[in-house]
């Protein structure tokens, strides 16, 4: 990833803050948004020759050097989001020691006795080995893929990042879109990506409406030390909560040596709860609702908390604007596929553009939104249907919920095929 910048101009790179002029900036993309997608996308779009702004509302992020404990946010890399990723040269330089390979993955009914047929319920196991592949997914850190993507983008030619910049107004007109910025100044390109996240400012200034739906829960994440290894699998309970009978979903996640990486979605009274018990009172919380599958549970690091939602764009492109990643989708957590399905937008936007004269052209884009149609859909139906399933207290969904499970379970050819799309499709 070595452009032939000076190593110690990518340090003033990340904070560029040129002097406020009348002069517009011409680019011919601009990415509003340097998270893991938005960065991402411009290491792409710079290889293919392109100018690339990259714009975003906060300071550049405070990374020091990796310590024992990890990261609250960390995801479940797909082989197709790790491909994506070793696409850009940023996969191959993350730090191997951070990274945690899953083999197998254990989901839980919330049914210890199968209805009907009074047998201890199995659950559903997808194996890598089963299903001939390498791995089902990849644990990194947030924080690492970070470090990765903003060293490459110190080296890359004729990509620049401003930072922090507020953004107050956006023109278009048929041949460009143009950006101004808070202090005065004017950027303009052929196209504007939204990578700005949920609640982009670009997707609310094109005017593209969204479908939103708050499932009024609360995912609470923290990171523990097991006294028994976890044999790199991640396990996951659907749950129901006493005594009002709500769902909760619980998630286990491997990290490197024997810690792992809870996510608890759970309704926001409960995250609440959860939020505030003391370390040891947390670890020993999520341990018994493992049914102490790995020991005894010792804190390591503090919990986080964030709101749920389902959110999903209306479109996906506007005059000389396309969304990408949480811009355009936003999709409960039980399947660990947000930023899998980012990066599948940012692949094939990347794809596309290759090659085009005018990346803002509408044809082009409309090419972009027609092939993560259907992908995006998928998702969001398969995430928001198996909330929604495991959270009605209505007996025969919960009766059918529970056998369905344990059948596919007990059914091998089903099982390997499920972990053969989930580690091929690149969502």
């Amino acid at each position: 990833m070595n452009g032939g910048r000076d190593p110690d101009a990518s340090v003033n790179l990340h904070s560029m803050q040129p002097q406020a002029t009348s002069q517009v900036t011409q680019q011919d993309v601009i990415i509003v948004g340097a998270g893991l997608a938005g960065l991402s996308l411009a290491l792409a779009l710079t290889a293919q020759g392109r100018r690339v702004l990259v714009l975003d509302a906060k300071p550049a992020p405070a990374l020091p050097p990796a310590g024992d404990q990890f990261d609250q946010r960390i995801y479940a890399i797909s082989p197709a989001g790790a491909a994506w990723l070793q696409s850009v040269r940023a996969w191959q330089a993350l730090d191997a020691s951070r990274l945690t390979p899953v083999y197998d993955m254990q989901i839980h009914g919330d049914a210890a006795v199968l209805p009907l047929t009074g047998r201890a319920a199995q659950g559903l196991h997808l194996s890598a080995y089963q299903a001939g592949v390498a791995e089902l997914c990849t644990i990194v850190e947030e924080r690492e893929m970070l470090r990765v993507l903003l060293a490459g983008a110190g080296f890359a030619p004729n990509l620049s990042i401003w930072r922090p910049v507020q953004l107050v107004g956006l023109q278009r007109d048929d041949a460009s879109a143009t950006l101004e910025l808070a202090d005065g100044r004017k950027v303009s390109a052929s196209l504007i990506v939204a990578a700005d996240g949920a609640q982009s400012w670009v997707r609310e200034a094109a005017g593209i409406a969204t479908d939103d739906v708050d499932y009024a829960q609360t995912a609470v994440v923290a990171n523990f030390t097991t006294a028994k290894p976890h044999c790199n699998q991640a396990t996951q309970w659907f749950r129901q909560e006493a005594p009002a009978g709500t769902g909760s979903i619980l998630a286990w996640l491997p990290l490197p040596g024997q810690q792992v990486s809870m996510v608890w979605s759970a309704p926001t009274a409960l995250a609440a709860e959860l939020v505030a018990l003391p370390g040891q009172e947390l670890a020993d919380r999520v341990a018994a609702a493992g049914a102490g599958l790995l020991g005894k549970f010792s804190p390591a690091g503090a919990a986080a908390s964030f709101p749920l939602r389902n959110r999903r764009a209306e479109r996906l492109i506007g005059s000389r604007v396309v969304l990408v990643g949480d811009a355009a989708h936003v999709v409960h957590p039980l399947a660990g596929q947000g930023l899998n399905l980012g990066f599948g937008d940012c692949a094939e936007l990347a794809r596309v553009l290759a090659g085009a004269r005018d990346p803002g052209e509408h044809l082009t884009l409309r090419r972009y939104e027609r092939a993560r149609k259907a992908a995006i859909l998928e998702m969001h139906a398969l995430t928001h249907g198996l909330q929604r399933l495991f959270s009605s207290q209505v007996p025969a969904l919960q009766t059918l919920r529970n056998l369905g499970l344990n059948l596919t379970g007990q059914h091998h050819v089903l099982s390997r095929m499920l972990a053969q799309h989930a580690t091929r499709t690149l969502v």
